[in-house]
């Protein structure tokens, strides 16, 4: 899969300062490295922190540009067909479903994501109100 095979139309500013890989064999060690990682990352948050992710996806914006790029991180996921198309779409994992979870997933996708979040809701300051 290439990168003009994706539609990069309409994609938000914030989206488009994606990670670049690095040059390099130990560069793009690395990077498939931090891609594992947040495999990982969002695993334990889709299972253990739940309202973290229910809350996150009411600040996710955009739509999914069917690019296959969230399934091609660390490895070819198996049900990816040549043309970017899950044949479990409506079976999918928890984690796939959730993708992506918050900023740090958009930043390790080779392309634009079509997803980007809105700012989260700033918490009052109860420390320091005069209540």
């Amino acid at each position: 899969m290439t990168d003009t095979a994706c539609d990069l139309s309409g994609i938000a500013e914030a989206n488009l300062d994606h990670a670049q890989s690095p040059s390099g064999v130990l560069g793009r060690i690395w990077l498939w490295t931090l891609r594992l990682a947040g495999q990982i990352r969002r695993q334990v948050l889709s299972r253990f922190r739940p309202r973290y992710v229910a809350r996150m996806r009411r600040l996710r914006r955009g739509t999914c540009r069917n690019c296959g790029s969230c399934c091609n991180l660390t490895f070819r996921c198996p049900f990816l067909t040549a043309e970017s198309r899950c044949i479990i779409y409506d079976h999918r994992t928890l984690t796939c479903r959730d993708f992506p979870i918050d900023t740090k997933d958009l930043e390790l996708t080779r392309v634009p994501c079509g997803h980007y979040f809105d700012a989260e809701p700033r918490e009052p300051d109860r420390a320091n109100s005069p209540d």
